[in-house]
C-alpha cells in the first residue's frame, strides 16, 4: 500500500512520550508499506534528522510553520464553529502542502497524527480513505482539564464553549474518518459513549523499544536511599496534576514512614509549580535529560498518580522494560492490561497510594517479584515490532484490492481455494516481510466466542482459510459460500512439496519430541533435497511460562522462510501473534496435529470421511479421552450458533428494502 503520513511536529529526537508512539508506529509501517511522510516543522527546528526519517520513507517533506496568536475572544473565538485549540492549525501553506503532494502521487490511505490534523480532509480529500491516530481523544482530555482547573467564572465558560465545540467537532471528524486508533480501552469507551456509536475504532496500544530500554542481566545498582521516580513532559497538565496530587496527600504520609526517602521528578519543561517541588526535602527536579534510562535504574520503583486518564502511559511500558517496579492509579494504568501485585502495584486514594509505595520500598522480594514479572510482561506484549504489526494488519482492509472474506459466527475466513493459498504464501515468502496465517475449524469458532484475543489474532491475520467441511457448508447455507475446505493436513503437505521445489527453508516448532523426530524423517525421506532449517519441542509449559525468548532465538538463527507451529490450539495462534514479528519469519502457521500425521503416529480419516465432513468421528475414536468434551462442546455451541446465523440471514433476507 501507498501511505501518506502527516504529523503536527517532527518526531525526533524521541523526547517527548508522543513522539515514542509516532517515531516507532511510522517505522513500523515503512516495513510493510510504502510511506511517505509531511512532518511540522515549527520555526524551522529539527529539519536536520531528515536522514533518520529517508531511512524508511521513500518521501519525507519537512513544512516550516509557527502558530499564530491565539484569537480574541470577541470577535474571533466566540463567533467561530471551530474550537480555537483546532482552528489555532489551520493555516493555507500546510493546505496547499497536502494539495502538492497529493498531486504528486496516488495513496491508498492517508494517516494523519491527532485530529489538528483530520481538519484538512474535511472539505478537501474526501476520495482517500482517513486514519487520525490518536494520541489522546481531545475532548476526552478536555473535559478532564476542565473538571480539575476551571475555577474562576471566566474559565468555566471558556471551558464550556470549548466542550461544545469540541464535540460537535470531534463528531465530523467521526463521520469523514475510515478508522480511527486510540491508545487505550478507556478512549474507546469515551469515544464510543459521548462521540460516535459507530465510528470504525482499533486500540493500538503505546509500545516500548526493548533493545533501548533493555533490562540488565543482574540489577543495577538502585540508589542507596529508598528512590521513588516520576518520569514524563512536566508541563502536561496530567502530569502537573498528579504531582499536585501527590505532594498535598501522599507525600507527607510518606515521610512519616519513610524518612530518608527520595523523589526525583525527571522530564523537559517543568511548570513553576513543579519547579518549587524542588524546595520540598528530598526532593530533586531535574528538568530534560539527555537519557532517562540511568534515573529508571537508580530509582527503587517508579510512581503514576494520575488522575487524567487517557493518553500514551509509555512511562509504564517503559519502566517494565527496564525492570523498575511501578506503582500507579488504576486510571494510570488503564488499557495496559496489568494484574496488582502480579506486574504492577494498584492504588486510587491517597491513603493506599502511599501503602503500597511503602510496601515496595520495604519489601526486597516484592519488588524483585515485580521487576522480573515487568520484564516478562513487556517483552511479551509491548515489543513496537508486534504492535506495528498490528496495525499494518488492520490497514491491509484498506488495499486496492482487499481480500475476499466470509464472517461465519464473528469470524473472518478468506475466500481462497487450496491453489490459492499455496500462491499467496508464496507471495508472503517472496516478500521477506513476517506474516502470519490461520487454518480455522469449528473449534476456532466456538472458543473465539469467549476468547478475545484469539478473535482479535483471527481479525488481525494474514490469512484465514477455512478447515472445516461444516463451516463450507454453513457459509453455502448463509449464501455468501467459501470456495472450499482448505485443511492445514492437506496444506503442509503440499507446502512441504514447493518448499523443496522452491528452496524454501522450513522449521518446525512444537509436538512431542519422538513425533517431531520421526516426521522430520519422514519429509526428509519424502522430499530427499528439502532444506529443514531447524526443529525444536520446547519443554511443555502454558502459554505466560514459556520460554519465548529462548524459543525465538533458536528460530531467528536458523532464518527460516516457514515455520510450523504444533502446540495446540489456541495456544499456537497466540505464541504465533505474540511473536511473528520479532521472528522475521516471512510465514509463521499453526499446524496443530499435522506434526502427528506426518509423523505417523496418528492416521487421518479416510478420504470418504473427510468429504462428509466426518473426519471428527474417526479421530474421536482415536483418542476418546482428549477430544470427548472439545467435540461435544463443538457440537453444542457451533449448532446453535449455526441456528441463529441462518435465522438472522433469513430475517434480514425478507426485510422490507429501503426505497
Amino acid at each position: 500500500m501507498n501511505i501518506l503520513v502527516i504529523y503536527p511536529y517532527i518526531p525526533y529526537p524521541i523526547d517527548r512520550g508522543t513522539y515514542q508512539r509516532t517515531f516507532h508506529l511510522l517505522r513500523e509501517l515503512a516495513r510493510e508499506h510504502t510511506v511517505d511522510l509531511i512532518a511540522l516543522s515549527e520555526n524551522g527546528e529539527r529539519i536536520e534528522n531528515r536522514p533518520v526519517f529517508e531511512e524508511f520513507c521513500r518521501d519525507v517533506r519537512f513544512v516550516p510553520f509557527q502558530h499564530p496568536a491565539w484569537p480574541k475572544l470577541i470577535p474571533h473565538r466566540l463567533f467561530s464553529r471551530t474550537p480555537s485549540s483546532i482552528k489555532h492549525w489551520n493555516l493555507p501553506h500546510i493546505a496547499e502542502a497536502i494539495r502538492d503532494q497529493l498531486k504528486r502521487n496516488h495513496y491508498d490511505l492517508v494517516h494523519v497524527c491527532d485530529i489538528v490534523l483530520a481538519q484538512y480532509f474535511l472539505d478537501e480529500h474526501k476520495d482517500i480513505p482517513l486514519s487520525i491516530d490518536r494520541s489522546r481523544v481531545d475532548l476526552q482530555f478536555q473535559t478532564q482539564q476542565a473538571a480539575f482547573n476551571a475555577r474562576t467564572l471566566k474559565e468555566k465558560f471558556l471551558a464550556w464553549e470549548s466542550l461544545v465545540k469540541m464535540r460537535r467537532f470531534e463528531r465530523r471528524v467521526a463521520k469523514r474518518s475510515q478508522l480511527q486508533v486510540l491508545c487505550g480501552p478507556d478512549d474507546e469507551v469515551f469515544v464510543r459513549k459521548h462521540i460516535s456509536k459507530t465510528a470504525q475504532l482499533k486500540v493500538v496500544a503505546n509500545g516500548v523499544d526493548l533493545d533501548y530500554f533493555r533490562a540488565t542481566v543482574e540489577p543495577a545498582p538502585r540508589s542507596a536511599q529508598p528512590t521513588v521516580l516520576f518520569c514524563g513532559a512536566m508541563d502536561y497538565t496530567p502530569n502537573v496534576d498528579a504531582l499536585r496530587w501527590f505532594f498535598g496527600e501522599i507525600h507527607e504520609r510518606l515521610l512519616q514512614r519513610v524518612p530518608s526517602l527520595q523523589v526525583l521528578i525527571v522530564g523537559k519543561s517543568p511548570t513553576p509549580e513543579v519547579q518549587a517541588y524542588a524546595q520540598l526535602p528530598g526532593v530533586s527536579v531535574t528538568g530534560s535529560v539527555p537519557d532517562v534510562r540511568p534515573y529508571y535504574r537508580r530509582a527503587w520503583l517508579q510512581m503514576v498518580p494520575l488522575r487524567i486518564g487517557g493518553g500514551t502511559r509509555l512511562k509504564i511500558v517503559e519502566s517494565l522494560a527496564i525492570g523498575t517496579p511501578v506503582v500507579s492509579t488504576t486510571i494510570g494504568a488503564q488499557g495496559l492490561g496489568l494484574t496488582h501485585g502480579a506486574n504492577i502495584l494498584l492504588a486510587d486514594t491517597p491513603a493506599t497510594f502511599a501503602d503500597e509505595i511503602v510496601s515496595a520500598l520495604q519489601s526486597p522480594p516484592l519488588r524483585e517479584h515485580l521487576r522480573n514479572k515487568g520484564i516478562c510482561i513487556a517483552k511479551e506484549r509491548f515489543g513496537w515490532h508486534s504492535i506495528g504489526a498490528g496495525l499494518s494488519a488492520e490497514y491491509r482492509r484498506f488495499e486496492p484490492e482487499q481480500r475476499r472474506q466470509v464472517r461465519l459466527m464473528n469470524v473472518p475466513f478468506d475466500a481462497v481455494t487450496m491453489s490459492q493459498t499455496l500462491d499467496r504464501i508464496g507471495h508472503m515468502i517472496d516478500s521477506k516481510q513476517p506474516h502470519y496465517l490461520a487454518t480455522a475449524n469449528v473449534d476456532f469458532l466456538v472458543q473465539a466466542r469467549c476468547d478475545t484475543e484469539l478473535r482479535r489474532i483471527l481479525d488481525e491475520a494474514h490469512l484465514v482459510v477455512c478447515d472445516g467441511t461444516p463451516l463450507v457448508w454453513l457459509s453455502k447455507l448463509l449464501r455468501r459460500p467459501l470456495p472450499e475446505r482448505v485443511a492445514g493436513s492437506d496444506l503442509v503437505p503440499q507446502l512441504l512439496d514447493r518448499a523443496e521445489r522452491l528452496g524454501w527453508r522450513v522449521f518446525f516448532l512444537g509436538g512431542e519430541p519422538r513425533a517431531l523426530t520421526l516426521a522430520i524423517r519422514n519429509v526428509e525421506a519424502r522430499h530427499p533435497n528439502i532444506q529443514v532449517a531447524g526443529s525444536y519441542s520446547p519443554p511443555f509449559a502454558p502459554l505466560d511460562k514459556m520460554d519465548h525468548e529462548g524459543i525465538c532465538e533458536r528460530v531467528r538463527e536458523a532464518q527460516p522462510d516457514l515455520l510450523l507451529v504444533s502446540f495446540g490450539c489456541p495456544k499456537q495462534e497466540k505464541w504465533i501473534a505474540r511473536n511473528y514479528a520479532d521472528l522475521g519469519v516471512p510465514v509463521s502457521i499453526g499446524v496443530g496435529a499435522t506434526i502427528d500425521f506426518l509423523a505417523g503416529t496418528v492416521k487421518r480419516a479416510p478420504r470418504w470421511m473427510q468429504v462428509i465432513g466426518m473426519e471428527w468421528i474417526f479421530r474421536l475414536a482415536q483418542e476418546p479421552r482428549r477430544l470427548l468434551k472439545r467435540y461435544s462442546t463443538d457440537l453444542v455451541v457451533f449448532g446453535a450458533g449455526s441456528v441463529r446465523e441462518i435465522a438472522r440471514s433469513l430475517i434480514t433476507s425478507k426485510a422490507p428494502q429501503s426505497a
